[in-house]
């Protein structure tokens, strides 16, 4: 479980965000749990996790036929949250971790989705006892004009603590970050691409612009990709990537632009696999149409400004459409494309070697996976799970299932306390890859 212990970690703008694995929120203190974490790094720290599973897979726990939507599972104790669509609406849902049973539903949106997919997509945010959800909505049917709404909810039961609409909107996909007690939301339009609000109260702090031709002469909003929190040379910074081909820097503090940077390729509905910082370094990957790259930049601050200069970069390698990127004690591990086939690949993050891949018919650069106690959890296009060794020497397949629902364009699995969520077009289904109940931190 990702999880920001407040007294442990002390979140201030300027300091190195941590992560930590369990269940538990720390007696008397809040859990902040996201799909990723604040730098983006699609690994979740969990331990103790099987290393081999059964020849029918590993245990299920329960599935969920909750409704369309792409939104992940994202859990804290004993209970799980996503967002569905349903009798003609969207709703916030939370779910029994352990058993699946709905807690309870409350409604965001009172018309559907059917954007890129059916449902909602955007994936909630755990702060202590409140939980961010964002449903898709447009104006008056333009898809290139976003303005989704963002609601704080209380954890317990599903209670509105603050939403907003006007002040301030939200683009589709992209997952909002915390730091201390700001909320950072990708947004849409030409006046506000970031926006950065009070989490517990919803008032609005400050608005950045996007004055740059984003590469779409329609619209300008948020990519699919969500924030990703960086210090370099002491300045934290909120990555952004932007509808069509732009990506930037924006000082967390003030608001103000740091740096514009753009893929060498345009991915023509835009990033969707988020940023990773590792030091001073960012991991860029985008596939879809022409554009097929996997990009590293070195963040270079000088006299108080930064700018991202290209380390390596490569059309086959690590070249994802939908994962985001992770990487592990050196090496990265994603998709791309080999002589042949598509491939699951690792390479070396220093240099952006190719280490291995393992290419055929089972792999995409359109899949999903994430790593965590040292093993990939990664999603076929047959709709299997499959669990691999995360080495740097070669492929290893530790085993495999078939959770016998439809996963169309996959979200990641999710791993909180043991427990694994897969979330479907319409179902969610939740195995245990490893002990239950762990320390709490």
């Amino acid at each position: 479980m990702i999880r920001f212990c407040t007294a442990a970690l002390q979140l201030m703008l300027g300091t190195v965000l941590l992560f930590a694995a369990g269940a538990e929120a720390c007696a008397g203190e809040s859990a902040y749990v996201r799909l990723l974490p604040n730098d983006g790094n699609n690994v979740y720290p969990a331990t103790g996790l099987f290393r081999a599973w059964p020849t029918n897979g590993p245990t299920e726990l329960w599935r969920a036929p909750i409704g369309e939507g792409k939104s992940a599972v994202i859990a804290a104790g004993n209970r799980a949250f996503t967002a569905t669509q349903t009798d003609g609406k969207q709703w916030a849902l939370c779910l029994d971790s352990a058993t699946g049973k709905t807690l309870w539903k409350t409604v965001l949106y009172d018309r559907e989705n059917h954007h890129q997919v059916s449902g909602p997509v955007s994936s909630p945010v755990i702060d202590g006892d409140r939980v961010y959800f964002i449903p898709y909505k447009n104006n008056q049917g333009d898809m290139y004009d976003i303005r989704c709404p963002v609601f704080c909810l209380r954890v317990g039961d599903g209670g509105v603590v603050w939403s907003e609409a006007e002040k301030f909107v939200s683009t589709e996909g992209s997952t909002p970050l915390i730091v201390g007690d700001t909320l950072y939301i990708s947004s849409s339009s030409r006046e506000s691409i970031l926006v950065a609000v009070d989490k517990k109260t919803g008032r609005l702090l400050w608005k950045t612009p996007e004055p740059e031709d984003a590469g779409s002469s329609k619209a300008v909003y948020g990519a699919g990709a969500s924030l990703t929190y960086q210090v370099v040379g002491g300045i934290p910074q909120i990555i952004v990537s932007v509808y069509r081909n732009d990506n930037l820097g924006v000082n967390a503090q003030t608001g103000a632009i740091l740096w514009h940077w753009k893929l060498p390729t345009a991915v023509s509905s835009g990033m969707v696999s988020t940023p990773v910082a590792v030091g001073s370094r960012v991991f860029f990957s985008g596939f879809q149409g022409e554009s097929s790259q996997g990009v590293e930049v070195d963040m270079k601050v000088n006299g108080g400004k930064i700018e991202p200069v290209i380390r390596f970069q490569d059309t086959r390698l690590q070249c994802n459409a939908y994962h985001t990127v992770s990487v592990v004690d050196g090496a990265v591990y994603g998709f791309g494309l080999s002589t042949n086939h598509e491939a699951l690949q690792c390479t070396d993050f220093e240099t952006g070697a190719l280490l291995w891949e393992d290419a055929g018919l089972d792999w995409t650069r359109r899949g999903n996976l994430t790593v965590a106690d040292g093993l990939i959890f990664a999603l076929t296009k047959k709709d299997e799970l499959v669990l691999a060794e995360a080495g740097k020497t070669a492929y290893k397949e530790l085993g495999r299932v078939n959770p016998g629902i439809k996963l169309g364009i996959p979200q990641q699995p999710t791993i909180f306390d043991g427990r694994l969520y897969l979330r479907g077009n319409d179902t969610v289904v939740c195995y245990q890859v490893g002990p239950h109940g762990g320390p709490s931190h």
